[in-house]
Protein backbone atom coordinates (compact mmCIF):
# COMPACT_ATOMS: atom_id res chain seq x y z
CA UNK A 1 0.00 0.00 0.00
CA UNK A 2 2.55 2.29 0.72
CA UNK A 3 4.53 1.71 -2.61
CA UNK A 4 1.82 2.16 -4.64
CA UNK A 5 0.79 5.49 -2.82
CA UNK A 6 5.07 6.84 -3.27
CA UNK A 7 4.16 5.76 -6.67
CA UNK A 8 0.63 7.41 -7.66
CA UNK A 9 2.57 10.63 -6.02
CA UNK A 10 5.50 10.58 -7.95
CA UNK A 11 3.29 10.47 -11.19
CA UNK A 12 1.14 12.96 -10.24
CA UNK A 13 3.99 15.37 -8.69
CA UNK A 14 6.09 15.04 -11.72
CA UNK A 15 3.38 14.65 -14.77
CA UNK A 16 0.59 17.36 -13.55
CA UNK A 17 2.90 19.59 -10.52
CA UNK A 18 6.59 19.33 -11.42
CA UNK A 19 6.41 19.94 -15.18
CA UNK A 20 3.86 22.86 -15.52
CA UNK A 21 5.56 24.77 -12.65
CA UNK A 22 8.88 24.01 -14.28
CA UNK A 23 7.66 25.11 -17.50
CA UNK A 24 6.01 28.51 -16.11
CA UNK A 25 9.24 29.25 -14.09
CA UNK A 26 11.63 28.76 -16.99
CA UNK A 27 9.21 30.93 -19.17
CA UNK A 28 9.36 34.14 -16.25
CA UNK A 29 12.54 33.73 -16.26
CA UNK A 30 14.09 33.49 -19.38
CA UNK A 31 11.41 36.35 -20.20
CA UNK A 32 12.62 38.62 -17.02
CA UNK A 33 16.72 37.81 -17.55
CA UNK A 34 16.53 37.39 -21.73
CA UNK A 35 13.46 39.50 -23.05
CA UNK A 36 11.98 42.04 -21.25
CA UNK A 37 15.10 44.47 -20.97
CA UNK A 38 16.01 43.52 -24.59
CA UNK A 39 16.14 46.54 -27.04
CA UNK A 40 15.89 43.67 -29.65
CA UNK A 41 13.88 41.31 -28.32
CA UNK A 42 11.53 43.21 -26.53
CA UNK A 43 9.39 44.48 -29.53
CA UNK A 44 8.56 40.77 -30.72
CA UNK A 45 7.34 40.30 -26.92
CA UNK A 46 5.71 43.00 -25.77
CA UNK A 47 4.50 40.40 -22.18
CA UNK A 48 5.16 37.68 -20.58
CA UNK A 49 1.80 36.32 -22.01
CA UNK A 50 2.99 36.46 -25.78
CA UNK A 51 5.95 35.08 -24.83
CA UNK A 52 4.53 32.29 -23.22
CA UNK A 53 2.46 31.58 -25.88
CA UNK A 54 4.48 31.67 -28.19
CA UNK A 55 7.56 29.65 -26.17
CA UNK A 56 4.76 27.00 -25.85
CA UNK A 57 4.25 26.84 -29.70
CA UNK A 58 7.75 26.13 -30.40
CA UNK A 59 8.55 24.01 -27.71
CA UNK A 60 5.94 21.65 -28.09
CA UNK A 61 7.24 20.53 -31.63
CA UNK A 62 10.95 20.66 -30.59
CA UNK A 63 9.80 18.10 -27.10
CA UNK A 64 7.59 15.75 -29.43
CA UNK A 65 10.66 15.38 -31.78
CA UNK A 66 12.96 15.11 -28.88
CA UNK A 67 10.76 12.82 -27.51
CA UNK A 68 10.09 10.65 -30.41
CA UNK A 69 13.98 10.94 -31.27
CA UNK A 70 15.00 9.26 -27.42
CA UNK A 71 12.16 6.29 -27.89
CA UNK A 72 13.51 5.04 -31.56
CA UNK A 73 17.11 6.14 -32.06
CA UNK A 74 18.51 6.09 -29.09
CA UNK A 75 19.26 2.99 -26.61
CA UNK A 76 18.30 4.70 -23.65
CA UNK A 77 14.45 3.86 -23.78
CA UNK A 78 15.05 -0.02 -24.75
CA UNK A 79 17.46 0.28 -21.81
CA UNK A 80 15.03 1.52 -19.58
CA UNK A 81 12.07 -1.52 -21.28
CA UNK A 82 14.63 -4.00 -20.42
CA UNK A 83 14.89 -2.73 -16.92
CA UNK A 84 11.16 -2.48 -16.55
CA UNK A 85 10.38 -5.82 -18.13
CA UNK A 86 13.28 -7.69 -16.17
CA UNK A 87 11.76 -6.12 -12.71
CA UNK A 88 8.05 -6.77 -13.43
CA UNK A 89 7.22 -9.96 -11.21
CA UNK A 90 4.30 -10.66 -13.16
CA UNK A 91 6.43 -10.84 -16.57
CA UNK A 92 7.84 -14.49 -15.13
CA UNK A 93 4.84 -15.23 -12.95
CA UNK A 94 1.18 -15.82 -13.62
CA UNK A 95 -0.84 -12.73 -13.42
CA UNK A 96 -3.54 -13.24 -10.08
CA UNK A 97 -6.59 -13.51 -11.82
CA UNK A 98 -8.24 -15.07 -14.38
CA UNK A 99 -4.84 -15.78 -15.83
CA UNK A 100 -3.83 -18.12 -13.03
CA UNK A 101 -7.26 -19.36 -12.23
CA UNK A 102 -8.74 -20.16 -15.39
CA UNK A 103 -6.42 -19.73 -18.66
CA UNK A 104 -2.97 -21.49 -17.71
CA UNK A 105 -5.55 -24.37 -15.62
CA UNK A 106 -7.36 -24.92 -19.11
CA UNK A 107 -3.76 -24.96 -20.95
CA UNK A 108 -2.97 -27.40 -19.08
CA UNK A 109 -5.88 -29.81 -19.32
CA UNK A 110 -5.49 -29.28 -23.31
CA UNK A 111 -2.11 -29.82 -23.27
CA UNK A 112 -2.27 -33.04 -21.35
CA UNK A 113 -5.28 -34.18 -23.01
CA UNK A 114 -4.04 -33.57 -26.59
CA UNK A 115 -0.72 -35.44 -25.27
CA UNK A 116 -3.20 -38.29 -24.46
CA UNK A 117 -4.50 -38.19 -27.89
CA UNK A 118 -1.00 -38.00 -28.89
CA UNK A 119 0.12 -41.33 -27.16
CA UNK A 120 -2.76 -43.94 -28.30
CA UNK A 121 -1.99 -42.42 -31.87
CA UNK A 122 2.06 -43.35 -31.19
CA UNK A 123 3.19 -40.18 -32.61
CA UNK A 124 4.85 -38.42 -30.04
CA UNK A 125 9.01 -38.93 -29.88
CA UNK A 126 10.54 -39.09 -26.51
CA UNK A 127 12.39 -36.19 -27.17
CA UNK A 128 8.78 -34.76 -27.77
CA UNK A 129 7.95 -36.61 -24.41
CA UNK A 130 10.47 -35.35 -22.32
CA UNK A 131 10.19 -31.45 -23.75
CA UNK A 132 5.95 -31.48 -23.24
CA UNK A 133 7.08 -32.37 -19.33
CA UNK A 134 9.46 -29.62 -18.88
CA UNK A 135 7.07 -27.42 -20.16
CA UNK A 136 4.32 -28.50 -18.03
CA UNK A 137 6.65 -28.42 -14.92
CA UNK A 138 6.96 -25.12 -15.59
CA UNK A 139 3.45 -24.38 -15.70
CA UNK A 140 2.95 -26.15 -12.21
CA UNK A 141 5.65 -23.59 -11.23
CA UNK A 142 3.30 -21.03 -12.02
CA UNK A 143 0.41 -22.29 -10.70
CA UNK A 144 2.06 -22.89 -7.31
CA UNK A 145 3.17 -19.04 -7.23
CA UNK A 146 6.77 -19.94 -8.61
CA UNK A 147 8.78 -17.95 -11.03
CA UNK A 148 9.57 -19.14 -14.45
CA UNK A 149 12.25 -18.03 -17.20
CA UNK A 150 15.28 -15.14 -16.58
CA UNK A 151 14.65 -14.44 -12.91
CA UNK A 152 14.49 -18.27 -12.09
CA UNK A 153 17.64 -18.59 -13.78
CA UNK A 154 19.25 -16.11 -11.86
CA UNK A 155 18.01 -17.25 -8.26
CA UNK A 156 19.15 -20.78 -9.19
CA UNK A 157 22.98 -18.92 -10.58
CA UNK A 158 23.00 -17.09 -7.13
CA UNK A 159 22.21 -19.93 -5.10
CA UNK A 160 25.10 -21.76 -3.21
CA UNK A 161 25.42 -25.52 -4.44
Amino acid sequence: MLFRAWFYFRTGYGLYLALPIGFASNAVILYKLGVADNKYLAPFFPSLTVFGIITLIAAAPVAILSGLYHMKRTGAFAADAAVQTESNPYVYRAVPGKEKEVMLPLMILTARGLAQVMDQLKTMTPEERSRFEEVLAKADMLLKGQSVGLTNQRSREKSPS
